[in-house]
């Protein structure tokens, strides 16, 4: 049978249509939880809303790569890219406006430090010392504390026992103890 004219820009037009699809799909049904997440690493209503924005748009250009993942794992990756978009946020904001020396901060009264300007020192202080975990230890603390995954469903995911896991979830905040308080 020959090929008809045309016929490409069809099957085309078609393949977009499903992956469309099955990207609103995705997003109808995590949504709602992904801005709690959002609004949870942020604390602000309008940041948390570009936050889940930038992290569709980040998971939309590699969409037809993830379409083949299980729905978990497309819900998973979701969420990654909220924390990926967001941990660059805070690298882009605390070595834009933060000083380089507090003695350079020009501040009207001694006791009102920017609120704003601490806690961005102290968001990367914290990326920076789960950076430093092991690699075994580092995924607990990524998935329970910035993927917004429990324990149980990280156990599950890495094929772990639940005794195991939680020695890793306990080990994993020890580490980041004893590396934030060398700071």
């Amino acid at each position: 049978m020959p090929n008809r004219p045309g016929l490409g820009a069809f099957e085309t037009s078609r393949k977009i249509c499903v992956l469309d699809a099955e990207f609103t799909q995705l997003v109808t049904e995590t949504e709602t939880r992904l801005h709690w997440f959002a609004y949870h690493l942020c604390g602000n209503r309008a940041q948390a809303e570009d936050l889940v924005q930038s992290g569709y748009l980040k998971l939309w250009t590699k969409w037809a790569d993830y379409r083949p993942y299980p729905p978990g794992h497309q819900r998973a990756l979701a969420y990654s890219a909220v924390k990926s978009v967001f941990i660059d946020y805070v690298r882009v904001k605390s070595n834009q406006y933060a000083p380089s020396d507090l003695a350079d901060y020009d501040a009207v009264d001694d006791s009102a430090v920017d609120e704003e300007l601490i806690a961005n020192e102290n968001a990367r202080e914290v990326l920076q010392a789960v950076e430093q975990l092991p690699d075994r230890f580092r995924e607990v603390i990524t998935a329970v504390y910035f993927d917004g995954s429990t324990l149980a469903a990280f156990t599950e995911s890495q094929g772990l026992t639940p005794k195991r896991a939680s020695r890793y979830h306990i080990k994993a905040l020890q580490l980041l103890r004893e590396i934030l308080g060398e700071r």
